[in-house]
């Protein structure tokens, strides 16, 4: 087929194929993924009939409309169509094959392509597409099938070209606008369709809503023709006439009414329908039910776009209610003007000018005026109160619709005043008028000035009385009154408790519901309860018990209130009460009181005062009649009784502290209180007197004072006393030129009796202690009690200060006498520190200071001793509290550091291990040495932290060697008594122990008697403990205690360290031998390794291996060393040949 005929079948075959599509109604597939799909294959198979008709221009090369298709298909489909349609037009060329199938292929992705471009970018809607648009895109499509050619094989390109272009740019660009415009043409008669349908939707809605809407008014709503036939009604209507729409279309008014009201419904539509405009009327109606109801009728003309009349609608409403209440107001009105011109009270009707236009014979017989002289009066010529100025503006005061009623007076025609009560009211419709009743109140006013000024008394009496407590309350149970007493007595002033509720102020929360009840009922009934105790609570929220009477009265206005007086009942009594209740309280009490008449003859005397005069010498007369007769020989009073008498005859008032000697010989302290009375003229007409017994107060004063001046437990002068008797000596001895020595004492080891035998002990002690220590001195001499076990005596010194060593060496032989304390005997010695007034200071807080330093120098020295204050003591106390300050921060500023001893096994001669020692060097003491600071650690207990140190630091350093292949090595470390003390040690050790990864076997722990004498609990249970998890443990200093041999059987020691002071001459004092030899004997006997200190000679080498001891440390093996000097001399393979030291 050629060229033009093949082409132009394909051209006629898409047109075809193009109603074919429309046939189909694919466009109404709702889904839009399942659209795309079926409308991509659709076009997909178009692309493929008219593939299977093309023109053959050679072998392999054919020709087509297929870029027609699949371009449209992209302009008018969009992507995913498009995508499709080229898938199986490529996929149909490929099979197809020959030389063009690639060129071909191009051809209809390039089509496609610039099809979505023109979708996108240049045609983006249909409304947007019109034949020009369509003849240009056809043109770019043709010419892009033409350049495309260019991809052919150069030798057949142009012949292409030439066969097809004037087919390609003639006749397809006319087809593809024709299939376009078809394509355009299609899709909106498909549009116009939806929204013909939408349309169709939206209005069947908007009829249903419209008529919903109408149905749901209640009003009669109906529609007519110009003929009055009926088109349509709303619910409302339907029950109006008893039947349904459907029933009313197209009937009439005749067809449903009597014809007379029939013919009255037609006559108003056809006036409404003549006139052209809205009219109304009113008709009475019968619904079928013959209820008779009266309509207010609107009809409105229906029109249609060009304004011409096709119908009328109609609106009734039932105005039935309205009409009935119109008349039953006619009715009232007439009834109102009838009362109102019968009333008693007279009547205005006042113009917005205040004018009067209507009057009653009431006010015409109030005022004297005729009502004809009324209608001509204004309200200026009437009120006697008020100028026409102020008038006016109570006039615009009303009209605005504030406050209507208020009191005036009127002018009588006679020129007289009477007082009036007017009520206005303002009424804005037809003009503006005020209504206006006026009371005659002049009887009233005159009866209120009496209440008034009785309220007024009533007020003042209320405000007068300081002691009861007086609040009134309106119907709200607000406070309108609170006089100063209830401000005392409640702690609220009148302006923070007027306007507020009784409940929210005084009735506590738990009373609140009961009480407003009660309130509630006596403002219904008229009537308060009886009086009666309540509780009630001040600002403070605290309870107060009151006497509360209650009383009803009306105030001015006529409106009830409720007063409560109120008692304290805390400072008075029941007020029905209050003589019974004086009297048993008088009777009752402890007090001793007496009321005597002017002349001192007795009137009365209460219980007490009976009581205390029968044990007394010569007191009252008791009996009622009597005359008072005070002795007037009283110790301590001079004047005897006649000074209370003249004091109050003077109208004073008398009190003092009488001692009174009773039968028995034992004093009576009485505290007296004389006090005049005074009638209400001012002048005196009985005494009171008011004895209180003080007798167990001054006891008490006598123990306090006691108390605050002695030592409650040994009974000696307190701290506070001491010092103040030091003083005073201190100043005698000035005056003299005495000499006065203090001496401080301190129990040795005072804390282990506490620890050991417990705190009672420890007190039983400290009383036989005072008890020696007054024994040992003269009764001039003061001792004192300073606080714990510290004692003070001051001495008066006489002759020379020597005698002083005499005193201090017969205190300390009181001392050496065993105590006997709970079934135990034991010695508990002190030491003594001497200070010298004036030869160490005159200033007593300084002798003190000086004494105390010089008995803790005797405690150095060993205790059970006494020195005499010196200088240096200053000196040594001074780098004491250096050592303790700077010892404090040493942890902190990493100046403590460790040495090592090499430890050696005698036999041997192998480094086993080594001793951890403490060494100290600081930037201000310089190397202090551990003699010196390790007692002060203990001291202030700073050794517990630094045993931890230690504990750490020696830990890692075997733990380091041992990584370095000298596990052979072991660590000996000392440890504190403190460091027992909070039982955590074992556990310390345990933690320390995983930490560095070491054996237990690798740690020695050492201890002194110290650790087993401190008296702590948890010693025992520790030093087991660290047996049990393999710890070693030796014995230090072995043979310098008391009581060390008791100690190695009791406890689960592995090593005897003998002292250095037995090793020293174990080779000049055989003594010195034979004690190491037994050390030895007896270790190895109970099974311990023994090690011997201090080893300095071979020959205290030899002697110690001769007698068998295992272990040894000293100078002869090397000095303690830091960490690095060890290492190099241990990790040697031996220490050589030691004999040549």
């Amino acid at each position: 087929m050629d060229s033009f005929a093949a082409l132009l079948n394909n051209v006629v075959l898409l047109l075809a194929l193009t109603v074919i599509y429309d046939a189909f109604s694919l466009a109404n597939i709702k889904q839009q993924q399942w659209r795309d799909l079926a409308t991509g294959l659709f076009v997909g198979v178009i692309a493929i009939s008219v593939m299977l008709t093309p023109w053959e221009l050679r072998p392999g090369v054919f020709f087509d409309s297929r870029w027609v298709l699949i371009s449209l298909c992209a302009l008018y489909f969009g992507l995913v169509p498009t995508l499709i349609a080229i898938t199986m037009a490529v996929a149909m060329r490929f099979y197809q094959g020959g030389g063009g199938a690639y060129v071909g292929s191009w051809v209809i992705l390039s089509s496609g392509l610039l099809g979505l471009i023109a979708k996108q970018w240049c045609l983006p809607s249909i409304k947007h597409i019109n034949w020009k648009s369509l003849y240009l895109f056809s043109v770019v499509i043709e010419l892009n099938v033409l350049l495309c050619m260019f991809l052919m094989p150069e030798a057949v390109r142009y012949q292409i070209i030439a066969s097809i272009a004037p087919t390609l740019l003639v006749i397809f660009p006319l087809a593809s606008t024709l299939i376009g415009m078809l394509l355009k043409r299609q899709q909106e008669r498909r549009n116009d369709a939806a929204e013909l349908a939408e349309n169709k939707r939206l209005l069947a809605r908007e009829k249903g809503i419209l008529k919903s809407l109408i149905d749901s008014i209640p009003d009669l709503i109906f529609y007519k023709t110009s003929e009055s036939e009926y088109i349509g009604c709303n619910k409302a209507f339907e029950g109006f006439i008893g039947h349904s729409e459907d029933f009313l279309i197209k009937k009439t008014d005749h067809d449903l009414f009597d014809p007379e009201l029939a013919d009255f419904f037609r006559e108003k539509d056809r006036l409404m329908l003549a006139a052209g405009g809205t009219q109304s009327n009113e008709e009475w109606v019968e619904y079928p039910d013959s209820r008779k109801v009266l309509l207010d009728t609107v009809k409105t003309p229906l029109r249609t776009e060009n304004g011409e009349v096709f119908g009328l609608v109609g609106i009734s409403r039932d105005i039935t209610s309205k009409h009935q209440d119109a008349e039953r107001i006619k009715e009232s009105e007439l009834v109102h003007r009838s009362i109102i011109h019968t009333a008693i009270d007279g009547f205005w009707v006042l113009s917005i000018d205040g004018d009067i236009t209507d009057t009653n014979a009431a006010y015409c017989q109030m005022s004297g005026y005729s009502s004809d002289e009324l209608l001509t009066m204004s309200i200026n010529e009437l009120d006697a109160s008020y100028n026409e100025q102020e008038l006016s503006g109570i006039i615009d005061y009303i009209m605005a619709g504030a406050e209507q009623r208020f009191t005036t007076q009127h002018r009588r025609k006679d020129g007289s005043t009477y007082f009036v009560e007017v009520n206005a009211t303002y009424w804005p419709n037809n003009g503006g008028k005020f209504f206006v009743f006026i009371r005659d109140i002049t009887e009233r006013q005159q009866s209120q000035q009496v209440l008034k000024e009785s309220e007024t008394r009533f007020r003042h009496l209320c405000e007068s009385m300081p002691k009861i407590a007086v609040q009134g309350y309106d119907k709200e149970h607000e406070v309108i009154f609170w006089n100063d007493a209830s401000e005392t007595l409640y702690g609220y002033s009148s302006q923070q408790a007027i306007g507020n509720t009784l409940e929210s102020l005084i009735v506590p929360e738990s009373y609140v519901k009961t009480e407003t009840l009660r309130m509630k009922q006596w403002f219904d009934q008229g009537s308060a309860g009886a009086a009666e105790e309540v509780v009630r609570q001040n600002a403070q929220q605290q309870h107060i018990n009151v006497f509360s009477t209650r009383v009803l009265i009306r105030n001015l206005n006529n409106e009830v209130e409720l007063y409560c007086i109120d008692i304290d009942l805390t400072a008075q009594k029941l007020a029905e009460e209050r003589a019974i209740v004086l009297t048993q309280a008088l009777e009752q009490s402890p007090i001793s009181v007496m009321i005597t008449d002017k002349e001192g003859f007795i009137e009365y005397v209460n219980q007490a005062f009976i009581a205390e005069s029968d044990g007394a010498e010569g007191n009252e007369l008791v009996a009622i009649g009597g005359r008072s007769s005070l002795l007037s020989a009283h110790e301590g009073f001079e004047d005897g009784y006649e000074g209370i008498w003249k004091t109050v005859a003077q109208g004073k008032q008398w009190q003092g502290e009488l001692e009174i000697k009773q039968a028995n010989s034992e004093s009576l302290w009485q505290l007296v209180n004389v006090t005049p009375i005074f009638s209400s003229n001012g002048n005196i007409n009985h005494y009171l007197t008011v004895k209180q017994d003080i007798t167990q107060q001054k006891e008490q004063e006598l123990k306090i004072v006691q108390q605050a001046h002695f030592d409650n437990l040994t009974g000696l002068p307190n701290r506070f006393l001491a010092l103040d008797r030091l003083r005073h000596m201190l100043a005698e001895a000035k005056r003299l030129n005495h000499k006065l020595a203090v001496l401080f004492l301190d129990f040795d080891d005072f804390k282990k009796v506490n620890d050991t035998l417990g705190h009672s002990a420890g007190d039983e002690l400290l009383v036989e202690a005072s008890c020696r220590l007054q024994n040992a001195v003269r009764e001039s001499d003061v001792v004192g009690r300073l606080g714990g076990d510290e004692f003070i005596i001051l001495v008066h010194v006489e002759g020379e200060p020597s005698q002083l060593s005499i005193i201090a060496d017969k205190l300390l032989e009181q001392f050496r006498t065993p105590f006997v304390i709970s079934g135990r005997e034991f010695v508990s010695t002190i030491s003594i520190g001497i200070a010298i007034f004036p030869d160490d200071s005159q200033n007593p807080q300084e002798l003190l200071r000086q004494a105390d330093s010089a008995m803790y120098h005797s405690k150095e020295l060993g205790r059970n001793t006494y020195n005499f204050y010196t200088e240096q003591m200053n000196l040594d106390i001074a780098r004491r509290v250096l050592i303790e300050e700077q010892l404090r921060l040493a942890l902190a500023q990493n100046e403590l550091f460790l040495c090592y001893q090499p430890l050696v096994d005698l036999n041997t001669l192998d480094v086993i291990g080594a001793e951890a020692l403490l060494r100290w060097n600081n930037s201000v003491l310089g190397n202090v040495t551990p003699d010196e600071f390790i007692p002060i650690a203990e001291q202030t207990g700073l050794i517990v932290d630094i045993g931890s140190f230690v504990l750490r630091t020696a830990s890692a350093a075997l733990a380091r060697w041992r990584s370095q292949g000298f596990e052979h090595l072991r660590v000996s470390i000392n440890v504190s008594p403190l460091q027992f003390r909070e039982g955590l040690l074992l556990k310390e050790v345990q933690t320390l122990l995983t930490q560095v990864n070491l054996p237990s076997s690798a740690i020695e722990l050492e201890i002194t008697e110290g650790v087993l004498i401190s008296g702590y609990g948890d010693v025992s249970s520790t030093l087991h403990g660290l047996n049990d998890l393999g710890i070693s443990i030796a014995m230090d200093d072995f043979g310098t205690g008391y009581s060390s041999l008791s100690y190695l059987r009791k406890y689960p020691f592995d090593t005897l360290k003998i002292d250095k002071d037995f090793v020293d001459d174990i080779c000049l004092d055989e003594a010195d031998a034979k004690l190491v030899a037994a050390a030895v004997s007896m270790g190895h006997a109970l099974k311990l390794k023994v090690l011997a200190e201090g080893v300095e000679t071979a020959e205290q080498l030899e002697a110690l291996v001769k007698l068998g001891c295992d272990l040894g440390q000293g100078y002869l093996f090397g000095k303690p060393m830091l960490i690095e000097d060890f290492e190099r001399q241990v990790f040697e393979p031996r220490l050589g040949d030691v004999t040549s030291k």
